[in-house]
């Protein structure tokens, strides 16, 4: 009897513990139905961090605005475009004569479009009776299918005063250097940009009238070179000239033969620059080709990584000779929605620039960041005339803010463009080298405070003045281990009895939070006003004699940030357990 109750109870125990199990089942099942996908990114965990990633960085499509259309526009380029296996482009060197081109199509069963040509190419439709190994054969080149690109952001976006354009206007602002915004055009007759355009062309309606239908381009013109004229916005590059070159239709798509032909294009009318703010997938001959001359020419290529959400650069940011841009937001983490593996990265959420109608849009994507760097670009070209492509590559890259894991990542690349540092770079190399004294002895005063950095020996003042603590690093960032408050100390370099200083003021994110008329001093910023993942620090001293001084850096508090936001919290759907799931909810 004993025996048969112990078996009792060990079934008992065993169908608790069956319907324990199966309800945390079904609980667990419901929670991860009810809750929201979280958005994927298709790398490697270990190649990334939380705290580096805005994992709700929107990205908007745009809406079906009404868009009064030109009646001569091309129709079949027009609207959401499809591969269309049947439409190709071809290559050839030579011209081809309008015979030449009859005969081709009798012979091989093809047609030749009405799209414009550039440098030899040519589009093409083709049937089944087309026999594509034999045409390749009789004109040596390659046949490719004319594949739709589009742009890399359809959605609403900040940032001209973040990279520090605004603080170096007075040394340069893209004089003289023309700027390709091969795209979907640009609105023509809007105040904020009509002084620094010229006449481009348009590829998708076979015309030298490149106007905007759609609003992207012309939001990306602004970003590079919208004017300053105390109304709107102001680009980046704002005496740049801007040669719009239009490649997409009204929808926001286009053929890669058009693109191809649009850097051909800027390349041969004086292009310093060209920004490509869209992408295809995959690599194409003609569009490799078409970059590949430009770089021989010497042109700066910038492009936008894609919105795909980690995949890696889309084409033709894939390049090598091409600067892929990611995309960051106000907070200086990389925007969900951007791409990753590329050069270097700037702003791309919720961007204020020009728009259709002579108005402003707030738009966000890489498109966004790109046109920072190729405004970017452009400023430093016109203040290192004889700087060459690579030589400002190698300048924005050297000179970026450090966003991610130190040296070039796959999240940030070389980091945050920064043209304060990037100007400063350049003047300091313009400027000639303090002559050594004959007899060889130290220009430096033994008696110096170690903790404070040598003069600079090319500033023509007599005094500087130094931010002392907190020590940041080379990138100019002091990134605290902690939440507490900082102390921020300062000192003019060197100190002297009859300083003509008339005051020195602290800033914090621009805002005023002390002055001094003292040559050092201190000023304790208390915690709670250190409320986002970077602040920016900066002491200015101003002199009788109209001159000032001033020193700044970053207080980056994005660690910080992210272990309060809990440092198990799931990676953009990457989880490294089951409890990581259920924290997303």
């Amino acid at each position: 009897m004993k025996k048969k109750k112990r078996n009792i109870h060990g079934f008992l125990g065993a169908g608790i513990m069956f319907l324990g199990v199966f309800f945390f089942i079904i609980i667990l099942s419901l929670l991860l139905l009810m809750g929201e996908e979280p958005e994927r990114i298709n790398i490697n965990e270990d190649s990334m961090s939380s705290r580096y990633i805005n994992t709700t960085s929107p990205i908007t499509e745009f809406g079906d605005e009404e868009i009064e259309i030109d009646e001569s526009v091309e129709e079949d380029k027009q609207g959401v475009l499809e591969v269309e296996e049947e439409r190709k482009v071809l290559q050839v060197s030579d011209e081809l004569s309008t015979e030449q081109k009859n005969s081709l199509e009798e012979k091989y069963d093809i047609e030749f479009t009405q799209d414009s040509d550039e440098k030899g190419i040519y589009v093409i439709n083709i049937s089944e009776e087309t026999d594509l190994n034999a045409l390749e054969e009789e004109l040596d080149t390659k046949v490719e299918t004319d594949v739709p690109v589009k742009i890399a952001a359809d959605s609403i976006d900040w940032g001209i005063s973040r990279i520090g354009a605004d603080s170096v206007w007075e040394t340069a602002s893209g004089v003289g250097i023309k700027i390709a915004i091969i795209d979907t055009g640009i609105q023509k007759d809007h105040p904020d940009l009509v002084n620094n355009l010229t006449t481009g062309y348009d590829f998708v309606n076979n015309d030298n009238d490149a106007t905007d239908d759609h609003g992207h381009g012309t939001h990306v013109a602004g970003i590079t070179s919208a004017v300053l004229n105390q109304a709107g916005t102001v680009g980046v590059s704002h005496n740049a000239v801007l040669l719009p070159i239009k490649v997409l239709n009204s929808s926001g798509y286009g053929y890669l033969s058009d693109v191809a032909k649009g850097v051909y294009y800027a390349t041969d009318n004086g292009a310093r620059v060209i920004n490509l703010s869209l992408g295809a997938p995959s690599d194409y001959d003609t569009l490799r080709t078409a970059i590949q001359y430009a770089a021989n020419k010497g042109v700066l290529i910038v492009a936008a990584a894609g919105n795909d959400y980690g995949q890696p650069c889309s084409y033709p940011a894939a390049y090598d000779n091409v600067i892929c841009v990611m995309a960051t937001d106000k907070s200086n983490l990389l925007a969900s929605f951007s791409n990753i593996g590329g050069d270097i990265s700037a702003p791309g959420v919720y961007n204020y620039s020009t728009y259709l109608g002579s108005t402003y849009k707030y738009l966000s994507g890489t498109s966004m960041a790109s046109p920072h760097v190729a405004g970017s670009a452009a400023l430093l070209l016109s203040l290192c005339t004889d700087c060459s492509s690579s030589d400002i590559r190698t300048l924005l890259n050297e000179t970026a803010v450090d966003l991610g894991d130190p040296g070039k990542d796959i999240l940030f690349g070389y980091g945050l463009v920064d043209l304060t540092s990037a100007v400063s770079n350049l003047r300091d190399e313009e400027e000639p080298t303090e002559e050594t004294p004959i007899d060889g002895s130290p220009t430096e005063n033994p008696d110096t405070d170690t903790n404070l950095p040598s003069k600079n020996p090319h500033s023509n003042m007599e005094q500087e003045i130094i931010i002392t603590k907190p020590l940041p690093t080379k990138a100019k960032k002091y990134v605290p281990t902690q939440e507490e408050d900082i102390l921020v100390e300062y000192s003019l370099y060197p100190i002297v009895e009859n300083s003509n200083l008339e005051r020195v003021i602290l800033y914090l994110d621009n805002d005023e939070i002390f002055s001094s008329s003292l040559q050092e001093g201190s000023y304790t910023i208390q915690a709670n006003l250190l409320n986002h993942s970077q602040h920016w620090i900066k002491v200015v001293a101003s002199f009788t004699d109209g001159s000032s001084s001033s020193d700044k850096i970053i207080i980056d508090m994005t660690y910080l940030k992210a272990l309060n936001r809990g440092s198990r919290k799931s990676i953009l759907g990457i989880s490294t357990s089951i409890f990581d799931w259920l924290r997303i909810f």
